[in-house]
């Protein structure tokens, strides 16, 4: 029954039969709902809701997360009622729910453990919040203002090698002519020059001998790999979308991860749908080297999605996410079809002096054709279509093998 129409009920009987009794009745209702609810409003503002959780993870991964109720007022909470939500494909059931009490100043802890079964974006909250009194006269609801998200990066198969032949390798390579030394290419030592920086003199060699010796390094000429990844969802097969993406996505995580492993510059462009990009659009991630870019590369392959139906066709998307890749680029296409228009566009990238390697990772049935035809516009094409077409990648070179 609603308190107040109780409380006015009451007051009513009180004048029609002069019951004092009723009276006091009525005096400490009102005057416990009045306490009830100044109490209750008060008590929830001072209501903080934290996480504390490692906000990415790697594949097959558990991910504690402790979620913190704090009471920041002096007044204590008699009881809270906490729903979490969370991704089904994390927690099952997606869900958390516990009722706890907080002392004035006080806080309590719930934790809770995600099993990072999928790659993807995901939301964790926000949280709902109910309160109230003891005697059930006062209750307020409240609703954590933001949620919190945790990254799944995407599998990576570990590769020894890429198989991969073409008109030139990608990477850095070594090269007769010294355009630039690599630094962590040590090839011996010489006797020291005017010129030379301190940086490159070997102290302990210098002791030594006598005389002051530098650093002798290897040349080598650094060609960057930009990945082309394509998620238009309609060159993908309507039934077998989902599974074909999430594996196309994988082939250019270890791919990515592969090369930036070797030191060498890799990029990621894609036509997917990212829901932390502009419009829903990825950004584009130009080749680079070191650790810190590749995470950059997982993170974005780790939120995209397949694009919707009525996007850019994937040929003509090519020629503008390569306008800006330097001459001698290997550009990577992974695709879940070779068709003509797109083996022409990249014809198109080859005659413009970019190094192109097509794989394919949808059905193998038209596979021969495919390869026929990339073949007559000059450059290889690759079938990945499953795991085990990666087998050849994963195992080491033999001796005399040029790893490329």
């Amino acid at each position: 029954m609603d308190i107040p129409f109780l409380i006015i009920l009451l007051f009513a009987l009180f004048i029609l039969l002069r019951i004092e009794f009723i009276f006091y009745i009525v005096y400490v209702l009102f005057g416990t709902w009045v306490v009830a609810q100044w109490w209750t409003n008060r008590a929830a503002k001072q209501i903080a809701v934290r996480r504390f959780y490692s906000d990415h993870a790697f594949l097959g991964e558990r991910v504690r997360v402790r979620l913190q109720i704090q009471n920041q007022g002096r007044l204590p909470i008699p009881w809270v009622r906490i729903s979490e939500s969370v991704p089904l494909v994390l927690h099952s059931p997606n869900f958390i729910r516990r009722v706890i009490s907080l002392p004035s100043r006080g806080q309590v802890t719930i934790t809770y453990t995600l099993d990072c079964r999928r790659r993807g974006y995901y939301a964790l909250g926000p949280a709902s919040l109910t309160t109230g009194d003891l005697f059930g006269f006062a209750e307020s609801r409240l609703r954590e203002p933001r949620e919190d998200h945790i990254t799944v990066y995407p599998r990576i198969i570990p590769l020894s090698r890429l198989g991969i032949t073409s008109q030139l390798p990608f990477g850095t390579v070594r090269t007769p002519q010294r355009l630039f030394e690599d630094p962590t290419r040590m090839i011996g030592l010489r006797d020291y020059q005017a010129g030379d920086p301190l940086h490159r003199i070997h102290w302990k060699a210098s002791a030594h001998a006598g005389d002051l010796l530098v650093t002798k390094l290897d040349a080598a000429i650094s060609l960057e790999t930009a990945i082309l990844l394509n998620l238009n969802a309609a060159d993908y097969e309507p039934k077998r979308a989902i599974d074909i993406s999430e594996w196309a996505i994988v082939v250019a995580a270890s791919i990515a991860h592969h090369l930036a492993e070797r030191r060498q510059p890799v990029g990621l462009f894609t036509n997917g749908y990212d829901p932390l990009g502009g419009r829903g659009r990825a950004i584009d991630l130009p080749p680079r080297s070191g650790r810190g870019h590749l995470m950059k590369v997982l993170e974005v392959l780790a939120r995209i999605e397949l694009s919707p139906d009525g996007a850019v066709p994937f040929a003509s998307w090519i020629q503008g996410a390569t306008v800006d890749l330097g001459w001698g680029t290997t550009v990577i296409v992974i695709t879940p079809k070779g068709d003509a228009a797109t083996c022409q566009a990249l014809h198109r990238l080859q005659r413009a002096g970019l190094n192109v390697v097509l794989i394919v990772v949808g059905p193998s049935g038209r596979f021969r054709e495919t390869r026929q035809r990339a073949r007559h516009f000059g450059f290889p094409a690759y079938l990945a279509a499953r795991e085990r077409d990666l087998d050849a990648w994963r195992s080491p070179a033999p001796m005399g093998w040029p790893v490329r």
